[in-house]
């Protein structure tokens, strides 16, 4: 089994891989304020920055007659699904392995696909659902749930995948027409408003300086990505960019060394290894099934 990269796909896998190196880096100054400020408080704050960035973007590119935009249906939905996702990753991170983490949000193509199969009619081959079943093997691995005793930030893990891979569907969906900038922009300002909201009923902290440094650096960075991985989804197939986001394990398992002390155990290297085969595996497959379409769709050679 080969995965070979196109001309057409080296743009969207590269924008992928930056992408997935993007959040890492957020991910790890979200998780190191986290230990002195409340979720709902840092998700409001990196909400406000993003926004004011994005803003100027729209501005430069002279996009704020476009702002209206955010409220296509599609456009919409991604927030909301967008807002869903913050709420249930940021309370994940708090008490999750930055690289157990970025390992289980690996499975999101694999969602994708049995999303796909059971309620947009595609075809569900052994192959695929063998895949996916390996790919949920190496979440609970870890995860590692009890049935006495599964801790609600596991739940939160899950939760975030199935609400990423519906916003991935989503932005497929997305007319061609709605600028890149605004639909980032549509993110981040439903997502300051939940967070903000929430933070005023959760109480809210003074912030010291370098809480205020990091939440900038992290709204920079966490736009950065949003920015990319639309790009990158609406350039190339959900299957052909799907292998690409595998580097974000690597990026977070470093991280998670470096910054946070934490080694995932060898059950939790094995739920990785599980995840990235069964994704690799599935991204093959759609990859032939693509292939096969076209040469279907050839008119005939006399």
């Amino acid at each position: 089994m080969f995965i070979t990269i196109s001309k057409a796909l080296m743009r969207p896998s590269i924008l992928m891989v930056a992408t997935t190196l993007s959040f890492v880096i957020a991910d790890t100054q979200i998780k190191v304020i986290g230990a002195s400020l409340p979720p709902a408080q840092i998700i409001g704050a990196i909400g406000v920055m993003s926004t004011l960035f994005l803003l100027a973007l729209c501005a430069q590119q002279k996009l704020l007659s476009s702002i209206p935009q955010i409220f296509e249906p599609h456009v919409l939905a991604r927030s909301v699904f967008d807002v869903a996702g913050s709420f249930f990753f940021v309370g994940a991170l708090m008490y999750t392995p930055l690289g157990n983490l970025a390992a289980i949000m690996q499975s999101v193509p694999l969602v994708v696909t049995m999303l796909a199969i059971l309620f947009l009619g595609e075809k569900g081959s052994p192959t695929r659902w063998l895949a996916i079943l390996v790919g949920f093997a190496g979440v609970l691995l870890i995860v590692k749930p009890t049935l006495n005793n599964i801790a609600a930030y596991q739940v939160m893990a899950l939760c975030t995948v199935l609400v990423v891979a519906l916003r991935d569907l989503v932005t497929k969906r997305i007319p061609p027409t709605v600028p890149l900038p605004i639909i980032t922009l549509s993110n981040s300002v439903f997502v300051s408003l939940a967070g903000w909201g929430y933070a005023f009923f959760e109480g809210a902290k003074a912030m010291e300086p370098w809480n205020i440094k990091l939440l900038i650096g992290a709204g920079l960075f966490i736009t950065v990505g949003y920015l990319l991985i639309v790009s990158s989804v609406r350039l190339g197939e959900l299957s052909a960019t799907a292998p690409f986001r595998y580097s974000e394990v690597v990026f977070a398992v470093i991280s998670s060394m470096l910054v946070f002390g934490e080694y995932p155990d060898i059950l939790a290297y094995v739920g990785m290894a599980l995840i990235i085969g069964a994704g690799l595996v599935t991204a093959w497959y759609e990859t032939v099934k693509a292939h096969e379409l076209e040469a279907d769709m050839m008119p005939p050679v006399f």
